[in-house]
């Protein structure tokens, strides 16, 4: 599908399928339902103005590359996404969304204005600026495996303007209750849980 401007329109991406979306794409008020993994999805010039993006099963270790999302509702389950770009806004970007139906875990979203973008709730999590919470969580004694998810979360350039983790991934991960995580994370500079 590309070169077209389509409103109101469901799309649905199919598991087992290759769907590229692009490029001259553009998605008024449209909802992408999606049952595609990775492999199976390119984007190359997006942009989603509105409706919803629906991931039907987890997404691992995808880049949302040459995606323009602008007040889109994405839900399903994202773990290693990145959302927006790196170096050039003009490729990829993310904006006004609602992420707060979504799990997420181990993504980060790129040269983005957190202002009007909505995070999962609680056991979801988001540490805004996570470079800038680098001193603080090498300084700290953390128990080993969240110690090194924290390590990797704040060893990041300023481009990343925010992680998003899973808190509930993270007490599997780690052998520790929620609560006790959650006491750990909350002692951190930019973190935010919303309950």
């Amino acid at each position: 599908m590309n070169s077209q401007v389509l409103s109101s329109q469901t799309i649905e991406l199919e598991r087992d399928q290759v769907s590229i979306l692009g490029p001259k794409l553009e998605l008024h008020d449209c909802t992408i339902i999606s049952e595609a993994d990775g492999r199976g999805m390119a984007f190359p010039g997006l942009r989603m103005h509105g409706g919803v993006f629906d991931q039907k099963q987890a997404l691992r270790d995808f880049h949302f590359e040459g995606v323009h999302f602008l007040r889109v509702r994405l839900m399903g389950k994202y773990i290693g996404c990145d959302f927006g770009d790196w170096e050039d806004m003009d490729r990829s970007s993310v904006s006004e969304c609602d992420f707060s139906s979504a799990r997420m875990h181990d993504c980060r979203l790129l040269n983005c204005d957190m202002k009007g973008i909505l995070i999962p709730k609680w056991p979801c999590f988001c540490l805004l600026n996570p470079a800038e919470a680098r001193d603080f969580v090498i300084l700290q004694q953390w128990p080993k495996k969240i110690g090194l998810i924290l390590d990797i979360y704040t060893d990041s350039d300023r481009e990343c303007v925010a992680v998003l983790g899973d808190a509930g991934m993270l007490a599997k991960e780690s052998g520790l209750p929620m609560s006790e995580i959650r006491e750990l994370l909350q002692t951190i500079p930019g973190l935010h849980i919303v309950d």
